[in-house]
C-alpha cells in the first residue's frame, strides 16, 4: 500500500472520497484551493510513472477553485471543490480533445459537453483529461499520439481499456472522480483492472449533448469511475437527466437520490450469478476471486443462485455497428491525415466501408431482438453477478492484434464477454473491486440490473463494499 499519511502537510486527506471532500469544502474545513493543489501535486508526482493524464489545466483549475471558495455556502453544489478528470473523448472548453488519435492532436473544441458542464456547475474542479486508445477501438490504453498508460498496481501491466487513463488516475489518487465512456465495457473493464469502481448507467440517463449523433447505435454511454460506490452514485446524481434532442434521453428519472440509495440495506434481492461466458473462458485466477466474491454475498445474507440469461447472438451485430460507425466517424479526418491513423483503425474503417445499409439495418434489428430476450431474465432476478474482465490485466504490449478487424475483435470480445452484451441491452452495470490475483493485479466483479435499476444496483454494491472494504488499499507509487 501507499504509505501516505492520514492527512497531508496541507491538511488535505490523501485518497479522500468525493463525498468526504465535498462535505469538508462546503463546510469550510478545507478550501477548494487546498484540495485542488493537493490533486495537482499528486498528479505531478505519480503521472510520469503512469501516463494516465495527457493534458492538464493547472492554472484554470486553481482559478476555478478560487472562484468556488468565493461562493457563499448556500451556492455551493454537491461536488463543491472536488477535483475530477475527463476521458479524452469528452469535450471541455479549455482542454484539447484528441480522442486518442494523432490526427486530432491539437484540436480544441472550445466548449464543454453537457456532462462536463454539469460536473463543473455542481462545483467540480476539472483538472485534466485522461488517455485512451484511438477512438476507443482497443482493449488496451495505448496510442500513437500519447503512448501507453501503465497500471498503478503493477507498471509492467496496462489498465485495459478503453478508459484506462481514467481508471489509472483514480486508482493512483489523482482526484477521486473521472468521467469516462463505455461502449463494450470501457468503463467497467479498466475499473476492474485498476481496483476501482466503474459504473455504466442505463442508456439515455447521461446525455451526449451537444452531439446529437448516435454513439455506436446508442451502445456507448458516459459514466463515472471512482474509488467508492457512493462517489459513483454522487457523480451520477449530478450527470443524470435528459436534454432536448437527445436520441435516447430518458423522459423522466426515478425519484430520489442515488447517493441516498447506497445506505439502503439490500433486502429481498434475488441475485443470479454465472462464471460461464457466452464465448471464451475465464482465467483460473479470475475465477478464484469471483468464487470468493459469491461466497461473500452469501455470507452477507443475500440470496444467490447460479443462473444466467443466454448472452449469445449479440457479438456479430456489435461488430457491424463498431465498424460502420468508425467508417462514418473518420469521414471527418482530413484526407492528408488518414495515413496518421493507426493500422488497426484503418483496417476497421475499410471493413466498415464494405458494410451495406441493409446489412447494418439487419444487424440493428437482430441486436434489438436478442436484447429483448436478455432483459426478460430480470423479471425473475433482480441482479446478475459475473466476473467483469475474463482475464487478468494484460501486460504492456500484449494486446490481441489478429490479422484483421473481425479476428482481432473476436479476441477482444472473449475478454469482454460479460460486459459488451449490456451495452446492447442498455442496462446499468457496475464493476466493483473483489480482490487481487498474483502480481498484485486487481480483479473486479460486475453487478447488472434491469433498465433504470441503478438505485437497487448501487445499494447492493455499497453493501458489498461495507462487507469487504477496499478504498483503503493503495498502490505503491511515488
Amino acid at each position: 500500500m501507499d504509505d501516505a499519511p492520514t492527512r497531508g502537510e496541507d491538511g488535505t486527506p490523501p485518497f479522500a472520497s468525493a463525498v468526504e471532500l465535498a462535505a469538508l469544502t462546503r463546510g469550510g474545513d478545507l478550501s477548494a484551493v487546498e484540495v485542488t493543489e493537493a490533486a495537482l501535486i499528486r498528479l505531478e508526482k505519480v503521472n510520469p510513472q503512469l501516463n494516465a493524464v495527457i493534458a492538464v489545466r493547472a492554472e484554470g483549475a486553481l482559478a476555478d477553485a478560487r472562484a468556488a471558495d468565493a461562493l457563499p455556502p448556500r451556492q455551493r453544489g454537491p461536488l463543491h471543490g472536488v477535483p475530477f478528470t475527463v476521458k479524452d473523448a469528452h469535450e471541455a472548453a479549455d482542454l484539447p480533445a484528441a480522442y486518442g488519435s494523432l490526427p486530432f492532436t491539437g484540436y480544441r473544441p472550445g466548449f464543454d459537453s453537457e456532462a462536463v458542464a454539469r460536473l463543473r456547475a455542481a462545483g467540480g474542479i476539472l483538472v485534466g483529461s485522461t488517455n485512451m486508445p484511438e477512438f476507443g477501438l482497443r482493449i488496451t490504453t495505448e496510442n500513437r499520439a500519447f503512448g501507453a498508460t501503465r497500471n498503478p498496481w503493477n507498471p509492467e501491466h496496462g489498465p485495459a481499456g478503453s478508459s484506462g487513463g481514467a481508471a489509472a488516475a483514480v486508482a493512483a489518487g489523482i482526484g477521486p472522480l473521472s468521467l469516462a465512456a463505455d461502449g463494450a465495457g470501457s468503463v467497467r473493464v479498466p475499473a476492474s483492472a485498476c481496483g476501482v469502481v466503474g459504473l455504466k448507467p442505463t442508456r439515455g440517463r447521461v446525455p451526449w449533448a451537444p452531439a446529437t449523433q448516435e454513439q455506436w447505435a446508442g451502445y456507448v454511454v458516459s459514466g463515472p469511475v471512482s474509488r467508492t460506490v457512493a462517489d459513483s452514485a454522487l457523480m451520477l446524481d449530478v450527470l443524470s437527466g435528459p436534454v432536448p434532442g437527445e436520441p435516447y434521453g430518458l423522459p423522466g428519472l426515478p425519484p430520489g437520490s442515488l447517493l441516498a440509495a447506497c445506505d439502503r440495506p439490500p433486502e429481498g434481492l434475488r441475485v443470479a450469478w454465472t462464471a460461464t461466458p457466452p464465448h471464451g473462458a475465464v482465467a483460473p485466477e479470475v475465477r478464484q476471486v469471483f468464487e470468493r466474491a459469491v461466497a461473500a454475498f452469501d455470507a452477507m445474507g443475500v440470496e444467490t443462485v447460479e443462473a444466467a440469461p443466454d448472452l449469445g447472438g449479440l457479438l456479430d451485430p456489435l461488430l457491424t455497428v463498431i465498424a460502420a460507425n468508425t467508417a462514418a466517424m473518420t469521414r471527418g479526418v482530413a484526407p492528408d491525415r488518414l495515413a496518421d491513423l493507426e493500422p488497426t483503425t484503418l483496417d476497421t474503417v475499410r471493413h466498415g466501408e464494405r458494410i451495406g445499409a441493409a446489412d447494418y439495418c439487419a444487424a440493428i434489428a437482430a441486436a434489438q431482438a436478442r436484447a429483448a430476450d436478455v432483459v426478460r431474465f430480470w423479471s425473475r432476478y433482480d441482479v446478475l453477478l459475473t466476473p467483469t474482465l475474463t482475464v487478468l490485466p494484460p501486460r504492456l504490449g500484449t494486446a490481441p492484434e489478429g490479422p484483421g478487424f473481425i479476428e482481432r475483435w473476436r479476441e477482444y470480445a472473449d475478454w469482454l464477454a460479460f460486459t459488451y452484451p449490456f451495452n446492447i441491452t442498455g442496462q446499468p452495470a457496475v464493476s466493483v473491486p473483489a480482490g487481487r490475483a498474483p502480481g498484485d493485479l486487481p480483479v473486479g466483479v460486475q453487478l447488472v440490473g434491469p433498465p433504470g435499476g441503478e438505485a437497487r444496483l448501487l445499494a447492493l454494491a455499497a453493501a458489498f463494499e461495507r462487507f469487504r472494504p477496499w478504498a483503503g488499499d493503495r498502490p505503491r507509487l511515488g
